[in-house]
């Protein structure tokens, strides 16, 4: 049901700041906003994690039209200036921020996210293995889109629990 690869791409940096999942304190969970349901899924899985450790969200809004209920940052395609340069300051902050384990819970990746993604100084990055993922992600999570986000996030923590 559920594979990992390691990204051969991957900056090679990282690895030397490798924590086991059980000892990292600082989480960062990225997620594309879609409805009340996928909302409270992502806080499942932020209080599945446990309260040892610091965790960030950062939501993205894919429709211009609709106001996310959340109570976590978002950005949305108005963020980003002509030249797509970002200007969201809780944005910026969120890729600079140097997280043990960035889990990306979407199962495809959005183009305003993946620069995102790929620019975030997260140690590993977690996601649903797609081609898009290559290079991007550290552990790649393989999934049915139709098992849903609380099984994709049930596995992500598995696999990360399984790193050694």
């Amino acid at each position: 049901m559920s594979i990992f690869t390691k990204s051969s791409t991957h900056n090679n940096d990282s690895q030397g700041n490798f924590k086991l999942f059980s000892e990292s304190t600082k989480i960062g969970l990225l997620y594309s906003w879609e409805d009340n349901q996928k909302e409270k899924a992502i806080l499942e899985f932020a209080e599945s994690i446990g309260n040892d450790k610091s965790i960030d969200f950062l939501c993205f809004n894919p429709i211009k039209k609709i106001q996310p209920a959340t109570e976590h940052p978002i950005f949305s395609k108005a963020d980003f200036n002509f030249f797509g340069k970002l200007q969201s300051q809780s944005t910026l902050s969120f890729i600079e921020e140097p997280f043990d384990y960035l889990f990306h819970l979407d199962f495809e990746i959005n183009p305003l996210i993946k620069p995102l993604l790929a620019k975030s100084k997260a140690n590993w990055k977690v996601g649903c293995h797609s081609d898009a993922g290559e290079g991007i992600y550290d552990l790649m999570i393989k999934i049915n889109k139709s098992a849903g986000l609380k099984n994709l996030s049930a596995q992500m923590l598995i696999y990360v629990n399984a790193l050694k």
